[in-house]
């Protein structure tokens, strides 16, 4: 008996459409193309609603798949971003930079134009605390800062920290 991805051919080197596909025909094809090619693939749709609505149809058929998803509104980018948005990122991004297993990787257009730095920079910006290490408190808050954390009087939502005396306050 056949399998699924023994149905299914294609040609990555010439330009190439998918028309009238179900969404689970094309989560089908999706991880089809990730075994078949052992290298990431990366869908961008249009809104966080469509990347949404792919992410839970593909997790159905593979546990190699990511969602980087970005607020829709440019202006809801200059006022705040949402925490759980931003933890998902967060998610995605150390599971892409520290696995190799080949993922898909699903965005909407605003997630897709969002800059990020290169994989090594974003690896040597992480900061390993473990029981036991001494860190100067000003060494540390340099470092949060240098990664975007924000200073605050009193810690509420991810990425800000507060100082009070010796105590550095993080929600990582």
């Amino acid at each position: 008996m056949k399998s699924f991805n023994d149905f299914i051919t294609y040609d990555l080197r010439n330009n190439m459409g998918l028309y009238n596909m179900t969404d689970e025909f094309f989560c089908c094809f999706l991880n089809s193309v990730r075994i078949k090619e052992n290298r990431n693939v990366l869908l961008v749709v249009d809104s966080l609603y469509e990347a949404n609505k792919l992410y839970n149809s593909l997790v159905v058929y593979t546990d190699k798949v990511l969602l980087f998803p970005m607020d829709d509104f440019l202006t809801s980018e200059a006022l705040a971003i949402f925490p759980d948005l931003m933890i998902k990122r967060m998610e995605s991004l150390n599971l892409i930079c520290n696995n190799d297993d080949k993922k898909i990787v699903i965005t909407n257009l605003m997630g897709y134009l969002r800059f990020l730095p290169s994989k090594d920079k974003y690896i040597k910006s992480f900061i390993n605390v473990n029981k036991g290490d001494v860190i100067s408190p000003s060494v540390l808050v340099d470092k949060l800062v240098s990664i975007g954390y924000s200073r605050d009087t009193i810690v509420n939502k991810t990425g800000e920290f507060a100082v009070r005396g010796f105590i550095v306050d993080i929600f990582p």
